[in-house]
């Protein structure tokens, strides 16, 4: 039985070393896979727990006053979306959850702007043109994946607006947390109303990306949570590769001609 599994080991080393292409390349530094997953836990609870704080309330007009902007005034969140137990509770984690998020955000920025990889998320011209053609391909319009690097136009400026997000995320609730120590960033924002409405903007907007992220990754790229996990990447099975539309591909399979590996 040894003798066979280290035959078999060979064989793939075979494989893979007559396909270079095959062979899991390192995507994503030990530091980014890291964050990427202390920010999975800390989003999680800051939502959370700020849905149930919300729920003392569940309105943004003072008492007697009316709201513009919000039709769901009196109506709590289901409470199997909220975490914390209660209004003391629920602060005590999100306060919590805020600065795990704010420390570990700082320790990504400043990681990728020190190791270069900002180069691969920041905006660059073109990108317009290249997200219009990646929505044409998704909807059936363009029949071949368009050209991508580590990133997809439409990948790269959710990645860049995520920190931005969870900046403003951090600032309107520095407004609503202390609006008097803090008044001119609360005047700023218009007021303690406006500024707890940004926030629960800003809250969607996050929750709205990640659903979109998670959808997609598995919709059209789940090899790619191995990179997220271990750093290994077959750029063989990328989407490009496999011309991957939502929902609309095959599985790569592996022959002794191409010397894929199924990793």
């Amino acid at each position: 039985m040894a003798a066979s599994g280290v035959a078999l080991g060979s064989t793939d080393e075979a494989r893979a070393a007559a396909n270079p292409a095959a062979r899991p390349q390192v995507r994503h530094h030990w530091v980014v896979r890291l964050t990427h997953w202390v920010n999975v836990v800390a989003l999680g609870l800051m939502v959370t727990s700020g849905l149930r704080i919300f729920n003392a309330y569940p309105a943004f007009a003072r008492r007697g006053e009316s709201f513009c902007c919000y039709p769901f005034a009196g109506k709590p969140i289901p409470a199997s979306l909220t975490f914390g137990g209660w209004l003391a509770g629920a602060r005590n984690w999100h306060f919590a959850a805020m600065w795990l998020l704010f420390l570990n955000g700082l320790v990504y920025v400043g990681f990728i702007y020190l190791h270069g990889e900002w180069r691969d998320l920041v905006p660059r011209r073109g990108d317009i043109r290249d997200s219009w053609e990646m929505i044409k391909f998704y909807v059936f319009a363009r029949p071949d994946h368009p050209h991508q690097g580590k990133h997809n136009a439409l990948q790269k400026s959710a990645y860049f607006s995520m920190p931005i997000l969870g900046a403003l995320a951090v600032l309107t609730g520095l407004a609503i947390w202390k609006p008097v120590q803090f008044a001119p960033l609360t005047n700023l924002l218009g007021g303690y109303v406006w500024a707890r409405y940004w926030h629960f903007l800003v809250m969607l907007g996050l929750v709205a990306l990640t659903v979109v992220h998670v959808v997609m990754v598995f919709a059209v790229d789940p090899y790619s949570i191995r990179s997220m996990i271990t750093g290994g990447y077959n750029e063989a099975k990328s989407p490009e590769a496999r011309n991957a539309r939502p929902f609309f591909w095959r599985r790569p399979t592996a022959t002794r001609a191409e010397g894929g590996l199924e990793s």
